[in-house]
Formats: structure tokens, sequence, C-alpha cells
């Protein structure tokens, strides 16, 4: 597929992702000029033609999709038998690829990157779509900490079927929601399931669920309840682990009604406030309520038993107060994360290091507002208050990114213009100037040049096509060849010469010209002049005292006419030149006659 370009517009120049569904591309909007990415359907599904009918309906509405959290869906098409989505092209890490590198993310970035999540679901479900595969591989962190939710452009528009084989769960099984894994329809709320799943592991570093194969997955979802993740990571707070309950509850009823209602309660566990969430605790077949406990521990109990009903509860109680008074001593005695951002990365080590802190991951990249080699962000910030021995990851900056001038020769100045902020780069003069190969209005120069590279926000100056410019040709007739070629050439004009006899004319001097005097030509156009030809001056040869045939040939071989004349002579004389005309010696014109006269008897 690299190297195709697809309705000759969108060229696919790298494979940046495979799927289930499809292969995705980084590829070039060749009318644009703008990176985007290209989500190639693999051909079983290309071949079903409901499935198709289906995509169609759906691309359309997640095109219509317009926030900032959302990987927005630019166009989709068909070429060939292959079905493409073109969307919005994000350079960064996805979520999953984060936790594997780093572990637990700290519960404030959680719930900011689960709050910006909640923001593409209400805007999805507001426009009736629901998602059906939030996963960490679908959510994008950016290099300055922008999340964005893709995959919307194969979810299933509220109330239409799913984009499903018969008897197939769409979705990935440690993340799909108890309804989906038992087959039934999915509503908002399945999203909000596994978004909940999605915070878990943020908050741990893995899933609720996990096992051998999906099957056994599915089974946990509908069947198992979750460790509370306080128990894997003390960090996370009474409040926030509410939230992540409430939106793991295994009856849709049980859950938040919206993403609207989550994000609120996401917000307060950010500031320390107490959430409107209440855990929803599990029932067992009795109906009774059961704490949270491994589901290994909730095996080996006698179902009926009052007894251990009660002890979980206590257990879970004294753990919640231990939870909040290690809370409570690690808020007096954590470390305060230094201010490390502008320092060299030797510097930010010996900073880091002095706090009582570990150096975490140190990634780099490019900034336009920190100097090369110094560190450009870290996490956690300064001033932060953590565990003795945490570590701090940092950013080092790469500089200013470079990045390649877009040729805009050809275009509007407002295509220019649109080209041209695609590449972070910004318009600066716009002038005029005269092309003969670039229509008016067109840009027909630019500078820097096409594909000189330069730092993002740079200045790129253009010019604007006035067509090419005209002139009007000037009267040389009567002039010498040269005094005309001169004067054409002053007002920016060729020529080009032609002789031609004329016995009425001055030899040498222009005759006639085309354009004819007074005509408006473009500048740079070339004049036919005719010139009257200047005659050629030979040497005559004398050819006196020769015979006839002798003396003919002599003049002939000097490029003159021979003319024959008789005269009387005495014997010795006849058939020689008696005398020539003109005279042996003269100049005469290349091609005049010469007569000779000849004795005769």
């Amino acid at each position: 597929m690299v190297g195709r370009t697809l309705n000759s517009r969108y060229s696919l120049e790298q494979l940046i992702g495979t799927g289930g569904m499809a292969d995705v591309y980084r590829a070039t909007d060749q009318l644009l000029g703008r990176t985007v990415a290209v989500k190639i359907l693999h051909p079983q599904f290309a071949k079903d033609p409901v499935f198709i009918e289906r995509f169609r309906l759906e691309a359309q509405a997640a095109a219509n999709l317009n926030q900032p959290n959302v990987v927005n869906v630019y166009d989709w098409g068909i070429e060939d038998s292959t079905y493409y989505l073109v969307m919005e092209y994000v350079e960064g890490l996805n979520l999953k690829d984060i936790i594997l590198r780093g572990g637990p993310l700290l519960p404030e970035r959680a719930v900011e990157i689960a709050i910006a999540i909640t923001g593409a679901l209400e805007a999805a479900h507001t426009a009736g779509i629901v998602h059906r595969d939030i996963k960490p591989q679908n959510i994008i962190c950016t290099s300055d900490d922008k999340v964005k939710v893709m995959d919307f452009g194969i979810a299933r528009a509220t109330g239409g079927q799913a984009m499903t084989q018969t008897g197939t769960i769409m979705g990935t099984a440690q993340y799909i929601s108890p309804e989906q894994a038992q087959g039934r329809v999915a509503d908002p709320r399945s999203d909000l399931y596994s978004l909940g799943v999605v915070l878990y592991e943020m908050l741990t570093a893995r899933v609720p669920f996990d096992g051998e194969n999906p099957v056994s997955i599915a089974y946990k979802h509908v069947r198992e309840d979750p460790l509370p993740p306080s128990m894997i990571n003390p960090d996370v707070s009474p409040e926030l682990e509410a939230v992540v309950m409430k939106a793991l509850a295994k009856n849709p009823e049980n859950r938040y009604r919206s993403a609207k209602e989550m994000r609120a309660d996401l917000e307060r566990s950010l500031e320390g406030a107490p959430v409107h969430a209440t855990p929803v605790l599990p029932q067992d077949e009795a109906g009774a309520t059961r704490a949270y406990a491994p589901a290994s521990v909730r095996a080996a109990r006698p179902r009926r038993s009052r007894l251990w009903i009660i002890i979980p509860l206590v257990i879970l109680i004294l753990a919640g107060m231990g939870v909040g008074v290690w809370a409570l001593v690690n808020a007096t005695s954590g470390v305060k994360v230094p201010m490390v951002v502008g320092q060299t990365e030797e510097g930010a080590r010996k900073l880091i290091t002095a706090a009582g802190l570990q150096v975490g991951n140190i990634g780099k990249d490019f900034n336009s507002t920190v100097q090369k080699d110094l560190v450009a962000s870290q996490d956690p910030g300064s001033g932060s208050k953590v565990s003795k021995g945490m570590r701090v990851d940092l950013v080092i900056s790469k500089g200013p990114a470079l990045v390649p001038v877009p040729d805009c020769r050809g275009l509007t100045q407002t295509e220019a213009e649109a080209r041209l902020k695609q590449a972070n780069l910004k318009v600066g003069t716009v002038s005029d100037e005269y092309s003969t190969s670039v229509p008016s209005g067109k840009v027909s120069s630019q500078s820097p040049d096409p594909s000189s590279k330069v730092t993002e926000g740079t200045t790129v100056n253009l010019a604007l096509s006035k067509g090419p410019e005209t002139v009007v040709v000037p009267d040389v007739s009567g002039m010498t060849a040269d005094a005309a070629a001169q004067q054409l050439k002053s007002v920016g004009l060729a020529s080009n010469a032609t002789e031609v006899t004329d016995a009425t004319k001055t030899p040498g001097t222009v005759v006639a010209q085309d354009p004819a005097a007074g005509t408006k030509v473009s500048k740079g156009a070339t004049v036919k002049l005719s010139v009257v030809k200047v005659p050629t001056a030979v040497n005559v040869p004398d050819v006196t005292g020769l015979d006839q045939s002798t003396a003919t040939t002599n003049l002939q071989s000097a490029g003159f006419v021979v003319a024959v004349a008789q005269k009387s002579t005495t014997p010795d004389q006849v058939g020689k030149v008696l005398s020539q005309n003109p005279m042996g010696g003269t100049q005469a014109e290349k091609g005049s006659t010469v007569t000779i006269t000849v004795g005769s008897q």
C-alpha cells in the first residue's frame, strides 16, 4: 500500500498501525498539503455489503463530531474495493504504551486524562454515537499533554445495528462491558464502563479482569467483582475509588447516567471534594450485599453466611481508615518536587537526587520555547508533594522543530495560506510580479524556496503572478539591422533578421517587421526583421589573351556570369579574348556579368 495514492489525493507514506479491522497509514493530502492518517479496512469487511453501508453511514456521523478531544474524521471513500477513512494525524504515544513504560500514573494525571475522555464521549453520545471500543490503545497523549480519543469512525450509531458479524463481539475483551460480553446491545453507559476499566488501569497499571482467552475474561466481567484499586495503589483516594467502582457496576442502571455526570465526580475527586457516587456493592444470588473482596476469598465462603458478609465490611472500613491515615502522613512528610525545567540534564539530575527522588524516563522532543538540551517539562510538576524515592520523568528539548517549506507555487493566496498554516508556518509579505509561466493571481514564487527546512513559525514571503508583462513594438523600419536589434532589446524584445533582395531599398536596412510597429506583445517576445541583402564585391580575374573556353571557366569559378561578344581579328588571335568588361583586376558584385570579346575571322 505504501506509495499508493487513493483517489488521486491521499498519498500513503508509512504504515503506522494495524488492528483487527483495519491498517492505518500516515499520508499526505495532496489537495490541502497536510499530513493525515488513513485507515484502510481489511478486505474481508469490504466484501460485506451490509457492513459497508453501515460503515458509510457511521463514518458520516463520526465526521460531524467536532470536539477538541476527538480525533477528527475528515473524509471517507472507496477505490478499487478499498474502503478507507481519512482522519486527523496526531503525533504522540497511546495511553497503553505510556502505562507499560512508566507504570501507574499519578492519580491527578489519571483523572485529568479521564476528564478529557468524558468530554469526547459526551460529544459522541449527544450525537447518538456509541464508541464501543474505549481502551488505552485508542487514546493518544500528545507531547503538549493533549488527549485525543480515536476510532469513532467505526463506532455504532445509537439505535442502529452494530458493525459486527453474527455472533462476534466488537471490542477488546479486557475493556468490554458485561452487556457487550453477553452479546446484548451497548449504549452510552457501556462506554462509561470501558472508561472505568481504563481509569482502573491508569491507577494500578493492570486491568481489573484478565485471563488466558477472551471467553474467560468476558466471564469475569459478567460474574466477578474487581479488586478495589486502592488495595493495589494506596495513592488512590476513597473518592476516586468510588468513581471507579461506580463506573464498573455490572448493572448499567447502577453506573453513571452520562459522561457529564461522571466528569463532574472526577472533577470533585481532583479537588478533594466529596463525590456524589456511592460505591455500588455487588449482590449475591440471594440478594445480600457483598463488600469488595478478591474472588478467591469470596469463593471460599458459605454463600448465605451473615458472618462472612460482616467481616469483609469491617475489613473494608479498616482499610479505608488505613488509607486515610497513610494519606495524612504522606501529605505531611512527602517530598516536594524541585523545579528543573530550564536546567541541563545533569543539573536536573543533581536537583532531583538532592531532593531524595529518582530520575525516571528521559525523553526528547521538539520545543519552540525552551533552548535545545535543556529540560522542557517534568512529571510530576514542580511543587508537587510525592513519596520519597519517587521517579521524576523529564523531557529534554530538541530545540524548535524543523519543517519542510511546502511548495505553494501555482496556488491561490488563500490556498497557499492554508498550506503554510498546516505546516505551522506563517505568511509574510505578499507582493506582485510578472510571470510568463504562472497564471495571473496564482503564487509565482516564494521565499524560502520549497523543500528548504525552517523552524516552526517561520514566515514565508509570497509573490503573486500578474501574468506576462507586455510592451509596445517600436517602429524600426529603415534602420540598419544592428540598430534595429538594439532598439528592440532596449524595450525587452528579441529580434531575428532574414535577408531579402530589394533593388529599390538601401542594402543592409530593415524593410519589414513582424509584429508590426505599435502592437502589444509579451516582454521577451521575438520580432522578425526583413533586411535588404548587401551585395558582395569580389576581384574580377584578368582573362585577356586566354582562349574562350579557359576564360569562361576562370570567370565562372570566381562567381561571375559570362557574356561573349565577337570581333574580327588576325588569324593568330582567332578564339582568344581580345578584351573584357569589367577589366581584370577591378572589383564587381559577385553574380554580376562579365562580357568578354573573342577574336573571329
